[in-house]
């Protein structure tokens, strides 16, 4: 459960690093109206980063532990990787970004792990018999 924790911690830092980048980068070189669309995915972007801090603080609850909230974030994070990944095999004209192919899948191994981690039947029974006391 620590590990699951600490996994989606670092999932949500670099969610939220992601959110900021996009929206520093995006505005700079954003002009007639493309504003509007940089903030939108920025804002899409740090929306699943909370969801990811949400989740984490939810499966350290001390009284009312509950994976959920971590697995609907990790199901959305797996959904943007593989579209993430996607886009990297297709390129940009020039052949494929394996760099940020590299990235992707290497964000979607940790949030699998994370999946993985939270579904242990360890972890099962002591969200149960937490909220059994």
């Amino acid at each position: 459960m620590v590990a699951a924790a600490v996994l989606g911690s670092v999932v949500a830092v670099v969610v939220l690093g992601v959110a900021a980048y996009t929206l520093v980068v995006g505005l700079a070189g954003a002009s007639g109206g493309g504003e509007i669309a940089v903030v939108l995915l920025a804002g899409i972007v740090g929306l699943v980063g909370v969801v990811h801090v949400l989740g984490v603080v939810r499966l350290l609850h001390r009284r009312v532990p509950n994976t959920a909230t971590m697995a609907l974030a990790a199901g959305v994070t797996v959904a943007v990787t593989g579209f993430g990944v996607f886009r990297s095999i297709r390129g940009r004209g020039d052949g494929p970004d394996l760099v940020t192919m590299l990235v992707w899948v290497g964000l979607a191994a940790v949030v699998i792990a994370m999946l993985v981690l939270i579904t242990r039947p360890s972890v099962t029974r002591w969200v149960r018999a937490v909220h059994a006391r």
